[in-house]
């Protein structure tokens, strides 16, 4: 027998509404996807006239954004190698899918939003509403953190024990773009902090005043968790993640409290 959910339907016929309410954003990612793995800025003579148009390309997206990250991330002194045949093509592909995701991210909110909606009250839509608009600018903040501080400062401050020493100093392209991704993807979970302290609050799993009461004991969890997913020695980046995940908490604090 299958479970059954409070509207009498089993739990795979509520999956199966749940995945074709995210259909339409699927065929959005895939293509997106595509596109930025295909195509790039190019010229193109219309009536006369030259324009820069997206046209089928070797110099697509990925591949731009990919000079881009190179350029602003990987270290002075420091060269890309290829270890695999495949490398340079699963590096496009990762670039182009992590593209779409972000671009796609508000309208897979939005499909997840009109899923959930004959659940809940109008109070309660317009809350979700400004929770989607929420979630998706705390994550673009994270990842905006993550690559003008966290990543070019951690790479910063580890390479150089490898140049003191004498050694020629390569990075993989796949380590390369697996650092880059893990950790702009991480810190944009991470700066959702409010959004889940809220969360946990709304559906009194949590108590709102537990937040403010444990204020002491989260900070000091959070400045351990800073310490470990940073592997700078010096501290420096662990105390550039604590800061803001600190007011991040404070401000997930208060809302929570609001509820």
């Amino acid at each position: 027998m299958f479970c059954t959910t409070s509207n009498g339907m089993t739990l795979f016929q509520e999956l199966k509404i749940f995945v074709k309410n995210i259909a339409l954003w699927i065929y959005s990612f895939i293509g997106f996807s595509l596109f930025f793995y295909s195509f790039g800025l190019g010229k193109a003579e219309i009536f006369g006239r030259i324009f820069i148009v997206p046209i089928f390309s070797k110099n697509s997206f990925a591949v731009q954004v990919f000079k881009i990250i190179e350029r602003d991330l990987l270290p002075p002194g420091v060269q890309l190698i290829v270890t695999d045949p495949w490398g340079g093509f699963i590096a496009q592909v990762e670039i182009a899918v992590v593209l779409a995701f972000i671009v796609t991210l508000p309208f897979l909110l939005y499909r997840i939003m009109k899923y959930c909606s004959p659940a809940l009250f109008d109070h309660e839509k317009r809350a979700m509403l400004k929770s989607v608009a929420m979630f998706s600018i705390l994550f673009m903040t994270g990842g905006l953190f993550a690559y003008y501080y966290m990543i070019p400062l951690t790479f910063r401050f580890m390479y150089p024990f490898a140049a003191s020493l004498g050694i020629i100093t390569f990075f993989s392209l796949d380590a390369f773009m697996s650092w880059v991704i893990a950790i702009l993807i991480t810190t944009g979970v991470i700066f959702l902090l409010p959004i889940f302290m809220t969360t946990l609050s709304y559906l009194r799993i949590i108590s709102p005043d537990f937040w403010k009461a444990q204020w002491r004991f989260s900070l000091v969890c959070l400045l351990v968790f800073s310490a470990v997913i940073t592997p700078d020695q010096t501290g420096v980046t662990m105390i550039l993640l604590f800061t803001p995940l600190a007011t991040l908490y404070w401000g997930g604090s208060v809302l929570a409290g609001r509820i």
